[in-house]
């Protein structure tokens, strides 16, 4: 509670009236007084005056306009007015103007004007710790409404990062769910198609340990040819694990140079020559607008070429043709891979390059197929910047274009 004397502005144009004032309440309260409106407005200015009470008439400005001027400079101060006149119309524009708290009649009773005093005094001092309360109220709702943003942004935070924790838990379980299919796909393709060649090794084994010096040549060498094939098929299976297993752990290496696509592309036909001849198969080869070079990576040609001629050989009929053309211009390369063989389905182009996908078509001669070919095709086309299409179907065989751009490292 505020125990401090209440700071009063009498204005007043008789000297004797503020005397009287003065010497009535100075004991109760610390008394301004001013002989004119100017005087009172610099009190104003310069004092914490809490009750401002004013003679209606004086010379210049009335008590009321002196009141009105007030509210303005000081509108928390309370206002009150004396009049020794009966005047209905000053009293009303006193209330209605200067918002005054109550007017007195001259002349004034010490006691009641004290009362009065007292009374505007705790009036003002009550709206000013109302004031300064709603001010507290409005800072703590301030400081309460930051603390609740900032609290909810910290929330928002912790929300996102443990969403996002969420997130990489669930990825990292559809990756371990995808490792252990593919764990499963390749513990069967091992107990599948590694299995008959390692079979017919052993049997071959056991024919000839069996026969011991009555083996003859012929049946030496067939055993040794059949040793050979199966040992070869076992040999490209591994050869694609260890490839695919490289590709996934440190990418592809690409060494880009200046090269003649169709010589590699060339040299991997007459590879699979041997094998297109068993079959029946004819493998025709075609340099599109002459000779041409490229700038880009032999091994990684090689290996796109492989895998492709290798699939369409496997995959067409005996007596059919598959048909292989390049084309270099600018520095970029064009391969086209297509046979006579069965196709895809819309169900095989859904996951054409998924490791160990499993297509409709099946080797026409019991080849053994690993389902990684194609993705390592994608993997190594990817590295060297191109694209591979699988053209749309036809009434039967597939067709493989790649598109390699000129590489420049």
């Amino acid at each position: 509670m505020n125990t401090e004397l209440a700071h009063i502005l009498y204005v007043d144009d008789e000297e004797f009236n503020l005397t009287a004032f003065r010497a009535t309440f100075r004991r109760s309260f610390n008394v301004h007084t001013a002989l004119s409106a100017t005087e009172g407005e610099e009190i104003l200015r310069t004092q914490p005056i809490e009750v401002i009470i004013t003679d209606q008439r004086m010379p210049e400005v009335t008590g009321v306009e002196f009141l009105e001027r007030a509210r303005v400079s000081r509108p928390e101060s309370i206002r009150m007015v004396l009049t020794g006149f009966a005047d209905l119309e000053a009293i009303i524009n006193a209330i209605n103007k200067g918002e005054v708290y109550r007017y007195i009649t001259k002349p004034w009773d010490e006691h009641e004007l004290k009362m009065v005093i007292d009374s505007a005094v705790e009036t003002y001092r009550l709206r000013s710790e109302n004031k300064q309360l709603v001010e507290h109220l409005a800072r703590y709702n301030e400081e309460l409404e930051q603390t609740v943003a900032t609290r909810t942004a910290e929330l928002k935070r912790k929300s996102d990062d443990l969403e996002s924790s969420n997130r990489s838990v669930i990825e990292q379980n559809h990756q371990i769910t995808k490792l252990n299919a593919e764990k499963a796909e390749l513990l069967a393709l091992a107990g599948e198609d590694l299995q008959r060649p390692l079979k017919e090794i052993l049997y071959a084994a056991s024919h000839a340990i069996d026969r011991e010096k009555k083996l003859s040549v012929d049946d030496a060498l067939a055993s040794f040819i059949t040793i050979r094939s199966a040992g070869t098929r076992i040999q490209a299976v591994l050869e694609n694990l260890l490839l695919l297993n490289t590709i996934e752990k440190s990418g592809v290496a690409v060494f880009p140079t200046h090269l003649d696509p169709a010589m590699i592309v060339q040299t991997v036909v007459m590879g699979h020559m041997p094998r297109a001849k068993e079959k029946g198969i004819i493998i025709s080869f075609d340099r599109i607008g002459g000779f041409g070079m490229a700038h880009s990576d032999p091994a990684g040609i090689q290996t796109i070429v492989e895998h492709l001629v290798s699939n369409a050989v496997k995959f067409s009929p005996r007596g059919s043709t598959v048909s292989i053309s390049v084309e270099a211009q600018d520095g970029a390369a064009t391969i086209r891979v297509a046979d006579q063989g069965p196709g895809f389905t819309d169900s095989d182009r859904a996951n054409l390059f998924t490791k160990f996908a499993t297509h409709s078509a099946k080797p026409t001669d019991g080849e053994l197929t690993t389902g990684l070919g194609l993705s390592i095709v994608k993997n190594y086309v990817s590295a060297l910047q191109g694209t591979i299409i699988l053209e749309p179907p036809t009434e039967n065989g597939a067709v493989f274009v790649v598109k390699l751009p000129a590489m420049h490292r």
